[in-house]
Formats: structure tokens, C-alpha cells, sequence
């Protein structure tokens, strides 16, 4: 059962988000404030945190920066604000979700198991890139020279190997040992279409 932290200051919300949650299957764990939040994700490490935008003690912003650098908890924020620079910022931080209160449990479940599958996804990359610093350095290289994020760019290193039936490993280590020929060799593919 995936263990999910949910934080609003509203306790009827909470209540109501904690229990419909808890029906269609998660192990929720509650919190009242942004503090007690980031406790929560220290000590009890959910595997998601529903977080509204506005709470006291650390709203949801700062709790993110926290969340960030102190653990490895994903996160989808909520908020009565849907206005498109509070959803903007949301993605630019990180968030793999925003969503709209009111919240409706049976509508909202779908959205919290695909950002579940996707930090499964964002674990497996980053375990991939530790593992084996040639995949990360052809990671960032398209990061760079793509203008992708890390997810992104790992997506398309992957893409291409199987296009090339090559292994990723060895795909990696010919763009790092000859990086300005790749980069002729991928422009003049992208230029043929």
C-alpha cells in the first residue's frame, strides 16, 4: 500500500482528502501545516505528498525547497488558485501535479497514480545516472546542447539507442569520447528528417 502524506491547513479538506483516500487503497498520513509536513516526509518518507499551496508555518513553495533538499519525497501541490503563473512555477520546480480545489477523491485518484508511476520512473533515471557516470555525462551533454530537462534528455539518449539498436552504454560513450561528431551526425539526422 503506497504510503501518501496530505497537507492543508483546512481540516474539514484534510479530513475529507485523508479518508476518501484511505477508501480507494493509500496509507494517507496527515498534516496540519507546512512544519509538521516536512517532519512527516523526514521521518516517515511517503512515497507522495499532496500539498497545498498556502499553509502556515511553510507554505507549500517553501516546503518544496525543503522537500527538495532534505528528502527525496515527490510532490503534487493544490491550491483554490488555477491561475497560469502559480501552475507554471509548480512544473519549473518539480511538482508532478497541480491540481484545483475543490477536490473530488475519485477524480483526483488517477491523477496521484500516474505522478506515483512517474517519481517510480524519475527514481529509476536517477539510480541509472548515479550508476553510471558515461550515462550521465551523454545525459547532460543533451542538456545542454537540447536545452532538455534531465528527464527529458535521458528519454531521448534512450529513444535513440533503440532507434540504433545499440546499447545505452555504448551509445553514451560515443558521444562523450566524440562529442563534436555526434553532434554533426545527430544535426544532419534531424536535417534528413
Amino acid at each position: 500500500m503506497e504510503k501518501i502524506l496530505v497537507a492543508d491547513d483546512d481540516r474539514v479538506v484534510l479530513l475529507t482528502l485523508s479518508e476518501g483516500l484511505r477508501e480507494a487503497g493509500f496509507d494517507v498520513i496527515e498534516a496540519r501545516d507546512g512544519v509538521q509536513a516536512l517532519a512527516l516526509c523526514q521521518s516517515q518518507a511517503p512515497e507522495l505528498a499532496l500539498l497545498d499551496i498556502r499553509m502556515p508555518g511553510l507554505d507549500g513553495l517553501e516546503l518544496e525547497r525543503c522537500l527538495r533538499d532534505e528528502t527525496k519525497v515527490p510532490f503534487i501541490f493544490f491550491s483554490a488558485y488555477g491561475d497560469d503563473a502559480f501552475v507554471k512555477r509548480a512544473v519549473e520546480i518539480g511538482a508532478l501535479g497541480y491540481l484545483i480545489k475543490p477536490l473530488v477523491v475519485t477524480a483526483i485518484v488517477p491523477a496521484i497514480r500516474t505522478a506515483l508511476a512517474r517519481s517510480r520512473d524519475i527514481s529509476g533515471l536517477r539510480s541509472a545516472l548515479e550508476s553510471n557516470r558515461t550515462i550521465a555525462t551523454a545525459v547532460g551533454m543533451l542538456m545542454r546542447t537540447e536545452g532538455l530537462d534531465q528527464l527529458a534528455a535521458f528519454e531521448r539518449l534512450r529513444q535513440r539507442a533503440r532507434t540504433q539498436r545499440r546499447k545505452l552504454e555504448d551509445l553514451a560513450m560515443n558521444m562523450v569520447e566524440s562529442p563534436q561528431d555526434q553532434d554533426v551526425r545527430e544535426s544532419a539526422r534531424d536535417w534528413k528528417g
